[in-house]
This record gives structure tokens, sequence and C-alpha cells, in this order.
């Protein structure tokens, strides 16, 4: 046992390692080092915490990467063409060729007398009738075949319009297209105008009889055989058989009335008449 009273065991004289060790120890109890090592042992416990943080707290979503976008790669493949189409695309006015009075090419907007019947089977009063949207062998109609000054098979308003006449009977300004008569100056003039009867075909080149004419005025107004309405008379065209104009029979308004546009398809509705 060791005495306390008794002095200090010293290490035998050439044993360095004690020595070192006591310079160890001083050191440790340096204020400077002391500092340091505290500093360090902090800032590891706040590395330690921010980590501990980052995994508990759900990732931000303002600060996430976007998220990766696969584009797709539109088809090469053209578009189908509108000429493939089942349905026939129809040219515009602009399009078509139209010629004034003068017969100097035009926009078929403008104001013009002649317009080309594109691809046209054949070149007759027929066909001017299917371009402007009418039925052959019943609708008769002011314009007249023509030919353009390039030789094409055209329509020719027989006046200035302005806009192409391609299903214009099917409009709202079909009247002005059809042809009528006026007994008052005994002229031809557009249902359009005041007018005291209305042309009809029967589809036959030969003249009509009174039977024929009925059916065909029935036809035209959209009503029954035998039960037209009471305003109107039926008689028909006299023409000579073979006459080239297909005009064969006229709708008429009784009496002096006149009327103020065209009876075609006029079914229940009331007759357009004007009283003098």
């Amino acid at each position: 046992m060791t005495d306390p009273d008794s002095p200090e065991v010293q290490p035998p004289p050439g044993n360095r390692s004690g020595s070192v060790f006591r310079h160890l120890d001083r050191l440790n109890e340096h204020p400077v080092l002391k500092t340091l090592v505290m500093i360090a042992e902090i800032v590891g416990l706040v590395g330690a915490i921010v980590g501990l943080v980052r995994w508990i707290v759900p990732h931000d979503p303002d600060t996430a990467e976007p998220p990766t976008v696969t584009i797709s790669t539109p088809s090469t493949s053209p578009p189908s063409s509108p000429a493939s189409s089942s349905t026939p695309v129809r040219p515009t006015a602009a399009e078509l060729g139209c010629w004034t009075s003068a017969r100097t090419a035009i926009d078929c907007r403008e104001s013009h007398r002649y317009e080309e019947i594109p691809q046209a089977s054949s070149c007759d009063q027929a066909a001017v009738i299917d371009f402007l949207g009418g039925q052959n062998g019943l609708d008769i109609v002011v314009a007249k075949v023509a030919r353009s000054p390039a030789g094409r098979c055209a329509i020719d308003a027989g006046r200035e319009v302005s806009g192409s006449a391609r299903d214009a009977l099917q409009g709202t300004t079909g009247a002005a297209w059809r042809r009528c008569v006026d007994r008052r100056v005994t002229k031809n003039v557009p249902c359009s105008a005041l007018h005291s009867g209305e042309y009809v075909a029967t589809g036959s080149t030969r003249r009509a009889s009174d039977g024929e004419c009925q059916l065909a005025a029935a036809r035209y107004l959209d009503q029954v055989p035998g039960a037209l309405v009471d305003d109107l008379d039926v008689r028909v065209f006299a023409v000579a058989s073979g006459t080239k104009d297909p005009a064969r029979c006229i709708i008429e308004a009784r009496g002096s009335h006149l009327l103020t546009t065209s009876v075609r398809n006029l079914g229940t509705r009331p007759v357009p008449i004007y009283s003098q």
C-alpha cells in the first residue's frame, strides 16, 4: 500500500514515454484546445440535426426536380388530301371564272354576267338548271346556256349579278333566277318582281295537255294534284311541239291579283298575293 506521505515516485531516468503522457495531459487541459474541441462537437451535432430534419420533413415540391416529360413524336404521315375525301370539294366563288358583259375576266364576287360551269358533262339548258340547284324538267330560269371567252360551258345571267350562281335556286335569292310573266306589260320578268304568272316545265318537248300541267303544277307547288290552292290557276302555255324553250305551263294569280315572289314549294304557306 502506498504511503500518502511518501514523495511521488519519479520514472527512472531515460524513460521518455512517461514524459510524453504528461505532455499530452497538459495539452488536453489547454483552454484553446478545449474551445476548438467544443466547436467541432457543436458543428457535428448541428450536421446530425440537419440530416435528421431532412429525413423527417417531406420533400419540398417547390424545390423538387421537375418530372421527366416524354415528348411524343408526331406522325410523319401527311394529312389526308381533301381530294381523297368522299365528299367532293366545291370551289369558292373566287375560284370560279366569271366575265362582265364586255367579256372581261373578273372575280365572281364582283359584278358580272357570265359564269363558267366547271366540269359540265354537257353544255345545254339542263346543265344551267343543274348548276343553279334546280330540277330539270320542272324549273324554268332566266339564265341561259352560253360559252365563256375561253370556250368553256357557262351560264348567261341575262344581267349583271354579284356572287356565284351555284345553287342559287336553293337560297333566299332563288326567285330572282326564276322566270315569270307580267300580263300587264306582256313581258317576262324575274319572279322577284311583281308578276302575274310563273312558268313551269313538264319534262316533255311536245305541247302539254291540261292534265300534264296540273301534275307539273302540283309538283312545283308541293301540293296535291286536283286540290291546288284556290288563289292560283293553271293553264297551258301555248307553244308548238318541239319548241326548244322547256316552258309548257303557267301558274297564275286569279283575277287582277299579282304575285310578289315565287310560288315554288309553296306547300301550305299563304299565297304571296299583291292586291292592286
